[in-house]
């Protein structure tokens, strides 16, 4: 964890703090969890992931409170970063098949999100275990990856002030998520959110990929490949990292083996 966030000594107190106001504010539970922001990003260079690629890292500077703040799932912050269950039973929704397990992370950032799109219904436009669109390049072939509309339910109108609540929800729940908006993909592309479940053991190499790549989440990026191998910084403001993904090995795990290895 160290060699990826380190903390100077201007914000220890604050930090402390802010683990005070934690500890009341989740009093009876047995959930512990830290959440990271990256508002201000400054560029180093990682050979970890590949040489001379640029990776944006910073020091945490918001508690879950102040990551809320502009949302209306403050009621709930308690539930943030709640660890996910091993249910990897699968489950038709909306059409699509889902496992539990992402459903039921669904279900928090839904609690989370507290706003009209059904992100557990009628919101899912693509679900996992399916290779149907070709442009989602193998991120959906695997479990844990759905992605889901931002319009408001029965019209073409987006949504848009319910983005970034709904960004912070599900990634407070455990997804690597991003804001697709129209063309964005492809001519015609469809504006979504697009999201990975951290953690699911089941999920597809491209998927693995978005989350610990070249271009993915953990590092500050868009999680898309891009032709010229230059990533795109994270338009949402960087990662929420909890304590349970930092047991998984998060955020120092790569889907590839560093140049020079090979796969297993």
């Amino acid at each position: 964890m160290d060699k990826y966030v380190k903390i100077s000594r201007k914000f220890i107190a604050p930090f402390i703090l802010a683990l005070f106001l934690l500890s009341a504010c989740t009093a009876g539970t047995k959930e512990e969890y830290l959440v990271i922001d990256y508002p201000t990003l400054e560029k180093t260079t990682a050979s970890t992931i590949s040489s001379g690629t640029e990776v944006w890292t910073n020091t945490p500077t918001k508690t879950p409170q102040e990551f809320f703040a502009t949302s209306t799932a403050l009621p709930h912050i308690g539930l943030a970063c709640k660890k996910p269950s091993e249910d990897y039973s699968r489950i038709d929704i909306n059409g699509y098949q889902l496992n539990q397990r992402t459903f039921e992370m669904l279900q928090l950032a839904q609690t989370l999100y507290d706003g009209i799109i059904d992100i557990t219904g009628d919101a899912i436009t693509q679900g996992s275990y399916t290779s149907a669109v070709e442009a989602s390049f193998g991120t959906h072939a695997g479990g844990g990856v759905v992605d889901l509309s931002v319009m408001a339910p029965g019209t073409y109108t987006i949504l848009y002030e319910d983005i970034d609540p709904l960004i912070k929800a599900l990634r407070s729940a455990g997804f690597a998520a991003w804001y697709r908006d129209l063309d964005e993909l492809y001519d015609g592309s469809p504006s979504h959110i697009h999201a990975v479940a951290i953690g699911d053991r089941e999920l597809s190499t491209a998927a693995r990929e978005q989350l610990a790549g070249q271009f993915g989440y953990f590092w500050g990026y868009n999680g898309l490949p891009t032709t010229d191998k230059k990533p795109i910084r994270d338009p949402h403001g960087g990662p929420v990292l909890c304590d349970w993904m930092i047991e998984k090995g998060y955020p120092n795990k790569t889907a590839t083996p560093p140049p020079g290895e090979t796969a297993p």
